[in-house]
């Protein structure tokens, strides 16, 4: 069947399973993409929906008994295995409870080869080189890794290195950990706005990243060196919760944190000659094309 790639409300990936393009339906996509793409739309979004006031009202009810009535649906419309969820006694407790659910032991299989650099959750990625220091080329304009961390110098140590994109759709196991045994260092907030972070208001918002609330932290790992992991927060996402707010030792699949409700990104910047990449995800990220990757899912091999 035909993706469809020109409907406003459809992404296109690359399974890895079938090693066939698919399409998302974005929830609420024709909607999204028609505000994103008009002046008086994305001053829509400036004045309300991206204000954290406007998530935290919208999602207040999810937190709330009665909203157990929408889990059962959601299930059926996102065809979500439940055969892998561990149910907690006497059920969810809310939908924002099923939404941070936890998956049973083994659910999300590890690569133990030492070489193997994992994704730290099931998500969609695209990987972008970072060029001339510290900036990255988004849907042609620059970004910088000073204007991701909120800070007036970038980081040392990353030049021509790789940014790894890991963008979690609303029906997606939204707890995200680690890619390498290491130690966390201190997470930093940037307070910021949260617009949505699908590639249909990116395309028209390519700073969504640095405009969004975020976290980040460095890991100092012996495999990789110094990883910058972020998280950035999206519409409708009431919180970002981190297991080590004041870091400590991790290891690779290790939980890390979780979003509550809706889409969120989860940003790898490794350094040069560090990671290698699998070439399937590259040939599609060169494309535009995101791939479906799972949590511990081998994505590429360390270069030593």
């Amino acid at each position: 069947m035909d993706p469809r790639p020109d409907r406003i409300d459809q992404i296109r990936l690359y399974n890895r399973r079938t090693q066939a393009i698919e399409t998302e339906q974005v929830p609420a996509g024709r909607l999204l993409g028609y505000l994103y793409s008009r002046t008086w739309g994305r001053r829509a979004c400036d004045a309300v929906w991206s204000r954290i006031w406007f998530s935290r009202l919208y999602g207040w009810p999810f937190h709330r008994n009665f909203s157990r009535r929408q889990i059962e649906g959601f299930i059926r419309q996102n065809a979500i295995d439940m055969a892998e969820v561990a149910l907690p006694e006497g059920g969810f407790a809310s939908f924002n409870d099923f939404f941070t659910r936890r998956l049973k032991p083994g659910a999300r299989p590890i690569d133990e080869a030492l070489s193997a650099v994992i994704s730290p959750a099931d998500s969609r990625l695209k990987v972008f080189p970072i060029k001339n220091g510290s900036v990255l080329k988004i849907k042609g304009a620059d970004l910088t890794l000073s204007q991701l961390l909120g800070t007036t110098a970038a980081p040392e140590g990353f030049d021509d290195g790789l940014c790894l994109q890991f963008r979690l759709a609303p029906c997606d196991y939204h707890r995200f950990g680690y890619i390498s045994d290491g130690i966390q260092g201190p997470i930093h907030e940037v307070m910021g706005r949260l617009y949505s972070v699908s590639p249909l208001a990116l395309g028209h918002m390519p700073d969504i990243w640095w405009r969004n609330l975020r976290h980040w932290c460095f890991v100092q790992s012996l495999a990789l060196g110094t990883i910058l992991q972020i998280e950035v927060g999206a519409t409708v996402v009431g919180s970002i919760v981190q297991q080590r707010p004041a870091g400590g030792a991790c290891r690779r699949g290790q939980e890390k944190g979780y979003f509550q409700m809706g889409g969120s990104t989860v940003l790898i910047v490794v350094q040069s000659g560090k990671v290698a990449v699998d070439s399937d995800i590259l040939h599609y990220s060169e494309k535009g094309i995101e791939t479906l990757v799972k949590y511990g899912e081998t994505i590429g091999r360390t270069l030593h």
